[in-house]
């Protein structure tokens, strides 16, 4: 009698389970969490500033020029910031570390390049923030988003030492995902603090 063959169905192994993804949705609940802080402060700002000019007298001392440069500059850093990240995880997801290594690296270059624009802002503001109630208003919203920043760099730090020890790779890249996440809402945030504070100045 043959020996009965064994059902390919029955050697197969299954596929690995889809890991639940908590570190994707905790950087997006963190995300919201830090743009809200950001965005509640920069509505505060703006109706101060417009109950100011409602009064007829000026949003900052007449004496301070609020120079848009610097501004828009930090915004096309965080934009190209926003393609490099992308390189990041598009390289990592096919396991092409040395691109990956190189985009991570401009990225983090790019974050430092939008703190040190903030300071040189602050640096042609010459402006105290305890002179004037907008003063400490326009402090604390661009303060409040160079924290959201910094730690935006932090996560995608981490997370670029992780892919250094081989850990994000293929499917597993999902932690530089979830770094480019609060990244981009970073970013975001920037865009109505850009447009609240500079533009509409």
């Amino acid at each position: 009698m043959a020996a009965a063959t064994a059902s390919p169905l029955a050697v197969t192994t299954p596929p690995e389970p889809r890991r639940p993804r908590v570190l994707y949705f905790g950087a997006a609940f963190a995300a919201a969490s830090s743009a809200l802080v950001v965005i509640s402060m920069l509505a505060v700002y703006l109706q101060r500033r417009a109950e100011n000019l409602a009064g007829g007298e000026t949003a900052l001392p007449e004496d301070v020029v609020l120079p848009l440069t610097p501004g828009n500059m930090g915004a096309l850093t965080l934009l190209m910031s926003a393609v490099t990240l992308a390189w990041a995880i598009y390289s990592l997801r096919n396991d092409d570390r040395p691109h990956a290594y190189m985009a991570i690296g401009l990225t983090l270059v790019f974050g430092a390049a939008f703190i040190v624009d903030t300071a040189y802002l602050y640096q042609q503001l010459l402006l105290s923030p305890t002179s004037d109630p907008m003063a400490g208003l326009l402090y604390a919203v661009t303060g409040a988003h160079l924290v959201m920043t910094v730690v935006a760099m932090l996560f995608v730090a981490v997370m670029g030492f992780q892919a250094l020890g081989g850990q994000l790779t293929g499917r597993d890249a999902e932690g530089m995902s979830a770094a480019a996440i609060y990244w981009y809402v970073m970013i975001a945030a920037y865009g109505a603090v850009w447009y609240g504070v500079y533009i509409t100045k």
